[in-house]
């Protein structure tokens, strides 16, 4: 057990400090820990009306996986993930280190069932390219507002080319909640050859809200390896009708070896006249280290035709391990 313990104490110097950069893999018996880095930092004049210049820390994150292989088809594993943005932004506030995702489950051959804090599957719904939102996403993320706090999911790979993942948000009241109310969500995709397809849903209600809302869609990408292509489409439904909308995206990668250039286009169209719609473009550009691929460089533009706003433009440095 000392050991097994200083190894992963040198596993985690060696992750984030040390001189062998990369994720650090520490392995006893049937137990296997891994350490892995997400750090953004990026110069950032925002879309809008007289905006300045600003230092962000876009990401900074360090996540914690572990599992134990209990026989040959069932599998333990654990995240826990913390996030440092907030303590760089705001370092003279209380903005300390916080957790982002605290989750546990177990695996049994493809399929997945875990509980605890983390993102819902429609989290990862669509196509957009960008560093940085211009106008909106998705529906699902611009208009759910519903955080991963009490979930209980599963997740499963059917057959060779479909895969499904579903969670639901118990509505806990407790003082060991966050109180962020209920929802169910599922999402659907399935990859062929280059193609790929995705159904999300979403239903949700906020807590303290009687408002049924709900988000669904559909996407789908095409890698001709030249070049990719991909579009989404998704609604936002509410008993409330004047906050109902729609959004679409359009974007296109092309992979130039150690270059990659992005250019998209969203569109967000309410259906009252309560709010005003919005369309917007952005293109990006990302090297990554012939030597170091997980190190990369890039820069992005974009604008939008709300009144008056201006051209917002980043730059920055990218670090994975």
């Amino acid at each position: 057990m000392k050991k097994l313990l200083v190894g992963l104490l040198i596993s985690m110097f060696l992750a984030v400090g040390g001189p062998a950069m990369g994720a650090s893999v520490v392995k006893k018996d049937n137990f296997t820990y891994k350490i892995s880095g997400d750090w953004q930092i990026q110069f950032r004049k925002e879309i809008g009306e007289d905006e300045d210049l600003d230092l962000e820390y876009d990401d900074l994150e360090i996540k914690n996986y572990a599992e134990y292989k209990i026989n040959d088809t069932l599998t333990a594993f654990g995240h826990l993930d913390f996030g440092f943005k907030n303590a760089a932004d705001k370092p003279d506030s209380d903005a300390n280190p916080h957790l982002e995702e605290a989750y546990l489950g177990m695996k049994i051959s493809s399929v997945k069932v875990y509980m605890g804090k983390t993102s819902s599957p429609n989290d990862d719904f669509g196509v957009a390219g960008t560093y940085e939102t211009v106008i909106a996403d998705d529906c699902f993320d611009e208009f759910a507002n519903v955080d991963g706090d009490d979930l209980v999911a599963i997740s499963a790979k059917i057959g060779e080319f479909v895969n499904i993942a579903a969670a639901y948000e118990i509505e806990a009241e407790s003082e060991k909640s966050d109180g962020n109310g209920t929802f169910y969500d599922i999402l659907v995709t399935a990859d062929i050859k280059g193609l790929s397809f995705g159904i999300g849903y979403q239903n949700f209600e906020a807590a303290g809200s009687d408002i049924d809302e709900s988000a669904y869609g559909v996407q789908v990408s095409y890698d001709a390896k030249v070049v990719a292509v991909g579009a989404d489409y998704s609604v936002y439904d509410a008993d409330n009708k004047d906050d109902e909308a729609s959004i679409w995206n359009i974007c296109v990668t092309v992979p130039l070896d150690v270059v990659e250039i992005v250019a998209g286009y969203v569109n967000l169209d309410y259906k009252e006249d309560a709010h005003e719609d919005e369309a917007g473009w952005y293109a990006n550009v990302t090297y990554k280290f012939p030597t170091a691929k997980k190190v990369s460089l890039f820069a992005e533009i974009g604008d939008s035709d709300g009144e008056g706003e201006d051209i917002g433009y980043l730059a920055g440095m990218r670090l994975k391990f």
